[in-house]
């Protein structure tokens, strides 16, 4: 079985899954991705192949990068441009920008966006959205790592911010938030997911590359298991060792936290040590 962490540079108007449909052509192995982009953003989309679909989770917890341009004076539907735009007549200043970013740093609270697919009693919210229903949504804890402003253009009311947040963060409704902090009001006009973890959109493929001879070969934005894997400590056992942990048995020994186990014949699987015991998360019948 092929199994590939792949990265794309999604460009603005495909969906995720329009991503994980072309890279499926010509694939046997299950195919998937860790994290949506919403049509009106681009950048980096992991889109995993085979048992590295089983790392989704994994990768969707690791922190992500965000170039997040905001639109001051006016408010949207959705957060963001796709919703409907009504200018509030308001503006803003750099300095009062700077000021309000001060509140979104650290542990934060968000509202889930009608639009999102997180579902509420069964059924993802956007298909209520799409039906002109208005639903409560969940409040959740979110963490905002840093914060900071790149650039501000006065005249267009719009600010570039670099943001650095952990799972779950909605950006577009961090832009919102932003914009009524200010007292202008605004959404996210773009959004560029630039990193998630150590794998940086600089190193991704375009959707033109993706093709199974591209996963076989090599090359850019083509990550094995192992490669994609290495951003977690090494723990090596030994060959009894090993049969235990293919087993998804637990292990004594390793690295606090979570880590990779691998034995003599390469990489078994994912385990986290708690208390001196060290027990599988993931265990991987065999990789390529």
């Amino acid at each position: 079985m092929m199994s590939r962490v792949v990265l794309v540079d999604k460009p603005v108007g495909p969906t995720s899954f329009d991503m994980v449909r072309r890279a499926r052509r010509g694939v046997r192995e299950r195919v998937g991705h860790a994290g949506t982009l919403d049509p009106f953003a681009s950048g980096l989309l992991l889109v995993l192949m085979g048992q590295a679909t089983r790392i989704s989770n994994l990768l969707m917890a690791l922190p992500k990068e965000y170039d997040l341009t905001v639109q001051f004076g006016a408010v949207s539907t959705t957060a963001d441009p796709t919703g409907a735009i009504t200018p509030t007549g308001g503006c803003t200043t750099a300095a009062e920008v700077v000021v309000a970013l001060d509140d979104f740093r650290g542990r934060i609270k968000q509202r889930v966006p009608l639009t999102s697919a997180v579902k509420v009693d069964g059924e993802p919210l956007y298909k209520k959205a799409h039906r002109g229903e208005f639903a409560e949504t969940p409040e959740r804890e979110v963490m905002v790592y840093d914060l900071s402003m790149i650039d501000f253009d006065v005249e267009a009311q719009t600010a570039r911010l670099l943001a650095l947040t952990g799972s779950g963060t909605y950006a577009r409704v961090l832009a919102e938030s932003i914009g009524r902090a200010t007292g202008a009001g605004g959404y996210a006009s773009a959004l560029r997911r630039t990193r998630v973890g150590p794998f940086c959109v600089d190193k991704a493929s375009s959707p033109e590359d993706l093709s199974p001879e591209r996963y076989s070969e090599g090359g850019l934005g083509v990550l094995s298991l192992e490669e994609a894997l290495q951003f977690l400590p090494r723990h090596e056992v030994s060959a009894e060792e090993a049969c235990l942990a293919a087993n998804g048995n637990q292990l004594r020994g390793g690295p606090e936290g979570r880590f990779c186990v691998y034995g003599p014949d390469g990489l078994l699987g994912i385990y986290e040590q708690k208390d001196d015991t060290a027990k599988p998360l993931v265990v991987f019948p065999r990789t390529a």
